[in-house]
């Protein structure tokens, strides 16, 4: 390595301090002996550097988004799949045990994806069982054994509350439309399309929960009587949920098509890979491209 270039690292790891604040009262200076400072443009970087080497199997895949791991291990055997899965956790163990980095099992979930109603077999990490869920949130997605996204809508239906904008939207003559508009596409909108390349394809009832919100929170903004329809989707030139579920893999596809990394172009691929998958989830996102 070039000294300039170790010379810049070296001071950016080195000669680091913190201390903890409690109301009014602080704690000593510590030293920081590990990690990278939070926020900066090189720490990714290293992160990815220090975390390259993680062990993997053939018969697992895994996931990874900065310090967020998902390990997954399919099989129409639950033992089997358990058993391929306890095998890559017993690398992990080898693996953090090797770097000393401590990890905390009981914020570690294990979630079996399948239709049956018998459990599949437990999962081990450092002689402690990892718990067991029906739904797990990952990257801001909230994932059922089932995936059915009724959980994940459920809990968007919830944090989509009107009621914090009333006074911008509903009510409001000294407002414009197109400005009230803009707030609801501004503040609403991303909280419910976060992710609709993936849960867009969800049975209809589940698509409806967020539908009528879009209707209420489009009345409220024109103001419109009771005995108006719901056609100011139409006036308001915004397309219905599933419409816009349908564009939104659309531009996801498109953009895999031409992506430089052949892991990526794989998931442009139309066709769901085997029956088992089809036989959980008749309908997958893949679907959306149907017309």
């Amino acid at each position: 390595m070039h000294p300039k270039y170790f010379g810049i690292m070296n001071s950016y790891l080195t000669d680091r301090h913190f201390k903890v604040r409690i109301g009014d009262d602080f704690s000593t200076i510590v030293n920081i002996s590990a990690g990278v400072p939070q926020g900066r443009i090189f720490s990714p970087i290293l992160y990815n550097v220090f975390a390259s080497d993680q062990p993997t199997t053939p018969n697992t895949l895994v996931g990874d988004y900065a310090n967020d791991k998902a390990i997954l291990s399919i099989h129409s055997d639950p033992i089997v799949a358990a058993q391929n899965l306890q095998t890559h956790l017993n690398l992990m163990e080898k693996w953090y045990t090797d770097w000393r980095i401590k990890i905390n099992q009981s914020k570690s979930v294990h979630l079996t994806f399948t239709l049956r109603l018998s459990p599949c077999p437990n999962v081990f990490i450092y002689n402690t069982k990892i718990p067991t869920a029906s739904n797990i949130k990952y990257l801001g997605l909230t994932l059922d054994k089932r995936l059915t996204w009724a959980q994940h809508i459920k809990s968007k239906r919830i944090n989509l509350n009107l009621r914090l904008l009333k006074n911008l939207i509903n009510n409001n003559k000294y407002t414009s439309i197109n400005t009230k508009l803009l707030i609801y596409k501004s503040l609403l909108k991303p909280i419910w399309t976060y992710g609709l390349q993936l849960w867009g394809n969800a049975k209809k009832s589940n698509i409806n929960k967020i539908q009528s919100f879009q209707n209420i929170a489009l009345r409220k903004l024109l103001n419109a009587p009771y005995y108006v329809s719901n056609h100011t989707h139409e006036d308001l030139k915004m397309p219905l949920v599933y419409k816009e579920a349908k564009e939104y893999y659309r531009h996801f596809h498109a953009c895999t098509l031409s992506h430089p990394n052949p892991l990526v172009r794989n998931l442009a691929n139309p066709t769901i890979p085997g029956n088992p998958q089809r036989r959980l989830k008749r309908k997958w996102c893949r679907d959306l491209l149907s017309p």
